[in-house]
């Protein structure tokens, strides 16, 4: 609890009443050992929790590309959102310059640190790149464009 009173901010009370709330909702399991507590989420809530926040998460981004939507011609979700790809996120641009590109990369980054997701991988490329790569038959536009998205 110390620790998450670190990350989060929170207090040490604040966070005990959260974790005993969540633990007599029957939501968390928290053991308590000689070297102190672990706190786990309930292994049969768990898929249902990272779908909630896989949901919440890609909602906030959708949300984002779509004030840039005259800039942003595509874009596919990747292995933070337990895609198979070897990026979290690509974005296929128009066109654009690198300050805008630098803008909208750095509302990302204040989307995935509200996450708690301090290390990511988005890959920008233009409609013209991603073109002249895929009539080469690059591997990376390939994947990207067989990944299924939901």
């Amino acid at each position: 609890m110390r620790a998450l009173e670190w990350e989060m901010e929170w207090t040490f009370p604040a966070i005990k009443k959260q974790v005993d709330s969540l633990n007599s909702a029957w939501v968390l399991d928290v053991n308590t050992d000689w070297n102190g507590r672990s706190i786990t989420i309930k292994p049969e809530l768990s898929d249902m929790l990272k779908q909630i926040f896989n949901y919440a998460f890609r909602s906030d981004l959708i949300k984002l590309f779509s004030t840039y939507e005259s800039m942003i011609d595509k874009y596919f979700f990747g292995k933070s959102f337990w895609i198979d790809l070897e990026t979290d996120l690509v974005i296929i641009y128009k066109n654009v310059e690198k300050e805008q590109i630098l803008k909208i990369r750095e509302e990302i980054w204040d989307i995935f640190k509200e996450y708690f997701i301090e290390t990511w991988n988005v890959v920008f490329m233009s409609t013209e790149d991603r073109e002249r790569r895929y009539r080469y038959a690059d591997r990376f536009v390939l994947n990207i464009m067989r990944t299924k998205q939901f």
